[in-house]
Parts: C-alpha cells; sequence; structure tokens
C-alpha cells in the first residue's frame, strides 16, 4: 500500500482518480498534499509514501525526522524530547536538533545569498548611474557656462535656466529607463520560469522606474543650482 502527493497525481493520473491503481511499488490508497522536501523555493516534486516497515532492508538504518509544537521557546526543550524518546527506545539517536525557523533559514540560504548579492549590485549599479548622471550634466553644465553667463546677462531668470539644465538630466534618464524597459521586459517573462516566488511584478517596476527618477533628478540638482549661482561677470572674464 502507498499514498501519493499532488505532484504525481496530477503528472500521472490528470483527470483520474488514482486511488486503487496498482503500481509496482503497491496499491494507491490516498493523496496527499504536497511537500517540498529538496528547498522551499522550488517546487515539490512527484513522490511515493509508503511504511518504513515495508522496506525491510532499510527498516534498521532508515532516517527519520521528528517535529514536535511547542506554545513556549523550543530552544530548552531538546533535552526533555531525548528523555521521552530514550523512554520509548533506548537504541534511537537524536541529533541536529533545531527550531523550525532554523530549518525555514537553512532551506532557503542559498536564495537569500542571491538576493543578497543582486541587492549589492543593484546599490552599485544606481550608484554608478546618479555619479555618470551628474558627470553629464556637470559637464554639459560647465561647457555651456559661456552660454548660460551670455542668457543672464541678458535678462534670462536662473530659475529657468536651473530648470533647463533639470529638465534635460531627466530626459536623458527616462531615454535611458525607457530602452531599459525594452531590454528587460524579455527577461522578466523568462523570470516567470524559475521556480522563485513573488517574482517582479507591475509595482515593482513601477518604484523602481519611479526610484532612478527620482535619482536622475537629485543627480542633476546641484548643476542646476550651479546654473543659477553664476555670475555672469566672471564667466565672462574667464573666457
Amino acid at each position: 500500500m502507498i499514498v501519493i502527493n499532488d505532484a504525481l497525481a496530477r503528472r500521472y493520473f490528470a483527470g483520474e482518480d488514482p486511488v486503487g491503481r496498482a503500481l509496482d511499488r503497491g496499491t494507491i490508497i490516498g493523496v496527499v498534499g504536497d511537500v517540498r522536501q529538496a528547498a522551499l523555493n522550488r517546487p515539490a516534486e512527484p513522490e511515493i509514501f509508503y511504511p518504513a516497515a515495508q522496506n525491510v532492508t532499510m527498516a534498521s538504518d532508515i532516517g527519520m525526522s521528528l517535529i514536535v509544537r511547542t506554545d513556549g521557546p523550543p530552544e530548552g526543550l531538546a533535552d526533555l524530547i531525548r528523555a521521552v524518546v530514550r523512554d520509548v527506545n533506548r537504541r534511537l539517536a537524536i541529533f541536529n536538533v533545531k527550531p523550525m525557523d532554523q530549518v525555514v533559514a537553512d532551506s532557503l540560504w542559498e536564495l537569500n545569498l542571491y538576493r543578497w548579492l543582486i541587492g549589492m549590485f543593484a546599490a552599485l549599479v544606481l550608484t554608478l548611474s546618479a555619479i555618470g548622471l551628474y558627470g553629464v550634466a556637470s559637464y554639459s553644465v560647465t561647457a555651456r557656462l559661456r552660454e548660460f553667463a551670455l542668457r543672464l546677462a541678458l535678462g534670462s531668470n536662473p530659475a529657468q535656466l536651473s530648470r533647463l539644465v533639470l529638465r534635460r538630466g531627466i530626459r536623458l534618464a527616462a531615454i535611458g529607463l525607457a530602452a531599459g524597459a525594452v531590454i528587460s521586459m524579455p527577461l522578466i517573462v523568462l523570470l516567470q520560469d524559475f521556480p522563485i516566488e513573488n517574482g517582479p511584478d507591475a509595482f515593482v517596476v513601477t518604484a523602481t522606474a519611479v526610484g532612478l527618477l527620482a535619482i536622475a533628478a537629485g543627480a542633476c540638482a546641484l548643476p542646476a543650482r550651479r546654473v543659477a549661482r553664476v555670475d555672469p561677470v566672471v564667466a565672462l572674464r574667464a573666457e
């Protein structure tokens, strides 16, 4: 007699009732829910469950997991659990005792490591993008300093010139975001095939775009402020 999980039933008995079917491992007597044995970030695989006593060759050496639920902190219950198990069978060895929070963390350590690395690289990319955009805006202001000085000498409003520099920087950032969106869309579709939950969605993409525009505005704010403080006499004399 065996029990199968939902993943196996969906794969091999789609649209059928598998209960009562005879396999080479035994007769199916029930279907249970999926359990993610490999890792929590991976989908459940098809599995067959049967009593350990049916496998006589492994009954003496097979290892099992004991899960204990408690209302209080689990850290101080290891000795009590060992004592209870020892009363049942002194030959049973209990090892690798850990709380469920640590079990979950151990299962997701690889995914968390990848997320941490991706987050670090994303922060580095944002920093370099802000520095690069600031450099482009600052160079543009320096190259056009004589032009801005002449405009100010002829009566242009310093605030209007500042907005001109700011709009140019934001326009460059918007063009870069549009190009990045076109390139990233196939990658987002490709990520849907990976066994990762809570993947990128519209809210994440929108929030990222707004954040990048805010960084671009902040990077262009200093060059725009510099334009507003240009002294036409000093700038033209330097030329």
